[in-house]
């Protein structure tokens, strides 16, 4: 492990403490949720834009008021970026501008991107907020996606480099939530590499894990060597956590060809495999799979918890460069 994940900073706030910071820029992806909506009326910025997903299906007359930037699901989320970004830019440079951005609604397929996103258009720090919910409308029965799962892929510009072996030995790393099709579209996607499953825990709420858990049984025919050994755990709410388990198993698991990574949980989760696919992943014969679905539902939450505030140093993202040779594991 070269990276101390424990230094990064993070907070537990409430509104009224939001209500203390001003930014120069703040990005939030629309959704329904009362838990984006709240956030966005108690953060004091300059400018305030909505990033809206083509994968929520708002039409025009449905959006709000403001500034609006659209993510197109016909891009790759690189090139979505780029797009988000030459707008947000049409005022000036982003590089001085204190920014806050709120992922609570936002896309897994776009998380993943935001480091490497930001890093490119010239930004060296950035606050990540994140807002808990009290619980999901349908308890463990909760999905995500509206319909089904199109298909499992790479996500452009994080494929990594594969091994011509003819029997590889390949690990892919799942950090799972309540969905459990998404889980086992992924899993089924590569059903010869060990999986190690990362679990929230704790949950984002006390009875979360459990919930996940109980939804985690219907995907354990697709999970190759189901025990307890297969599962690694990091708080659900706190990203550079979960780097720090990614990083500390990744090294455990010895010599791989190559490692997927894929993160269809709580979104912190999904924002700590980006974290370390992109401070050190990038480096090395690392791949990052995401299940593709045409819609998502707008609101899956009820209430309005915690928020929690992530400061992403970004100069500590890496380049995209050639991976190293085929031993991962130190």
């Amino acid at each position: 492990m070269d990276i101390e994940y424990a230094a990064f900073k993070r907070n537990r706030l409430d509104h009224e403490e939001v209500r203390t910071r001003h930014y120069d820029l703040y990005l939030a992806a629309l959704n329904d949720s009362a838990r984006v909506h709240a956030l966005a009326d108690a953060v004091q910025a300059s400018r305030k834009v909505w990033l809206v997903h083509d994968e929520y299906g708002y039409v025009a007359d449905e959006l709000p008021d403001g500034e609006i930037v659209h993510a197109s699901r016909s891009s790759s989320p690189a090139e979505s970026w780029a797009q988000v970004l030459h707008e947000l830019k049409a005022s000036g440079s982003l590089q001085d501008k204190s920014i806050a951005i709120d992922i609570t609604g936002m896309m897994r397929l776009h998380i993943v991107m935001l480091p490497f996103a930001l890093k490119t258009a010239g930004v060296s720090k950035v606050t990540v907020f994140y807002s808990d919910p009290d619980s999901y409308k349908l308890g463990e029965r909760t999905t995500f996606t509206r319909g089904p799962v199109e298909r499992v892929g790479l996500v452009p510009g994080m494929e990594g480099a594969h091994s011509n072996q003819p029997s590889p030995r390949d690990a892919l790393i799942v950090g799972a939530g309540y969905d459990h099709s998404l889980v086992t579209a992924v899993l089924e996607d590569k059903p010869n590499a060990e999986h190690v499953i990362l679990l929230g825990l704790p949950g984002l709420q006390p009875h979360m894990y459990q919930e996940s858990m109980l939804m985690l049984a219907n995907s354990s025919n697709s999970i190759r060597s189901y025990r307890p050994g297969s599962h690694i755990f990091a708080p659900a709410n706190d990203p550079f956590a979960t780097a720090h388990e990614l990083s500390s198993k990744v090294d455990s698991l010895g010599e791989l060809d190559h490692l997927y990574l894929s993160a269809v949980g709580a979104k912190p989760h999904v924002l700590g495999f980006a974290w370390y696919y992109w401070c050190e992943g990038i480096a090395r014969n690392a791949s990052f799979l995401v299940p593709f679905a045409e819609r998502y539902d707008r609101e899956t939450t009820k209430g309005v918890a915690a928020v929690h505030e992530y400061i992403l140093e970004l100069d500590f993202v890496r380049e995209a460069v050639p991976p190293a040779p085929a031993v991962l594991g130190r």
